[in-house]
């Protein structure tokens, strides 16, 4: 990788602003937790446009910064969940060698295939949440209490939960078993969000040597994700910290077939004059009924144990990783 000044510069000013987008972790504040979402973005319009050398500056800066803004424990958080991940998904999306070295033809790059991208950036996501878990003690005792105390909110705020405490109890304890698959589910996509959001960017301004991916035909899980998923889901029942580190791993590649799902609608519809009104009702009865994400997710596992994913980003450019 190799470094100018410039490109120091701005993976510095990138990290910075990552860490501000970051502040939501102090203020507690709802516009704060929304820019939050997108702190990821900075570090990877800086790796994308400028090279990863770049972004690993970008999430290092961060981290710096984050550090000196916030408590310990708030700082680590944001470098595991964003600043890591961020920065490991810009390496693979960089990662570039000529197709005359796996048989293809010559002067052509091949490029890091987006759907082993989603795996390793979806594994890495849940072994940070993992160890948060474990940096808090997250297991069966502390999960009971906070069964019990959700227990109790649900019942204060619903007057027919409080006349039966074992229902409100039950709910609770379900809400609190699927936390630890919902929370890395939610940030894997966000993840990826940015991720399409800095190659849309970049590519505008015409920094980015990345050849364009076809998201709805690329964006897919490879064939390894379905055995590392199915043991995950069979480690779920398992008690303990074993087992919410599996409900972790589970979420985080449940969330990575539910996009796989969304993407093959989107490309099965791809002409039709009918495409608009589809994507219209899938996305709207995603926000009235959460039961329609498990559609998703199935479409995903199917079509990941039909079809492995084929990536067909290449271009012309010198080999490099500096992208």
């Amino acid at each position: 990788m190799k470094l100018t000044a410039k490109d120091f510069g701005v993976g510095v000013l990138a990290g910075f602003s990552a860490a501000l987008l970051s502040i939501g972790v102090i203020t507690q504040s709802t516009l704060a937790m929304a820019l939050l979402l997108f702190s990821p973005l900075p570090i990877f319009v800086a790796a994308l446009g400028w090279g990863t050398a770049a972004g690993l500056i970008a999430a290092l800066s961060m981290a710096v910064a984050v550090s000196v803004l916030a408590a310990p424990m708030a700082a680590l958080i944001v470098v595991l969940i964003t600043a890591l991940p961020a920065a490991a998904a810009s390496y693979f999306t960089g990662l570039a060698r000529p197709a005359d070295e796996i048989g293809g033809p010559k002067d052509v790059m091949v490029w890091y295939p987006l759907a082993d991208t989603l795996l390793r950036l979806a594994l890495i996501v849940a072994a940070s949440f993992i160890a948060i878990g474990m940096l808090v003690g997250f297991g069966d005792e502390l999960a009971g209490e906070l069964a019990k105390s959700l227990g109790q909110q649900l019942a204060a705020s619903n007057p027919e939960l409080a006349a039966n405490a074992d229902v409100a109890q039950s709910m609770a304890l379900f809400v609190v078993r699927v936390l630890p698959a919902l929370q890395p589910a939610i940030w894997v996509t966000i993840i990826v969000a940015n991720l399409y959001l800095a190659l849309r960017l970049t590519a505008a301004s015409g920094k980015l040597r990345r050849p364009h991916d076809d998201w709805p035909r690329a964006l897919r899980m490879p064939r390894s994700a379905l055995i590392i998923f199915a043991i995950a889901c069979a480690a779920c029942f398992l008690p303990g910290g074993i087992g919410y580190a599996a409900t972790a791993i589970a979420g985080a590649l449940g969330a990575g077939f539910t996009m796989a799902g969304f993407a093959i609608l989107h490309a099965r519809t791809r002409g039709a004059p009918w495409r608009p009104v589809a994507l219209w009702f899938a996305y709207l009865a995603v926000l009235l009924f959460a039961f329609v994400l498990f559609l998703f997710l199935l479409a995903g596992l199917f079509d990941t144990s039909r079809n492995a994913p084929v990536s067909k980003a290449a271009n012309t450019t010198p080999p490099s990783n500096d992208n």
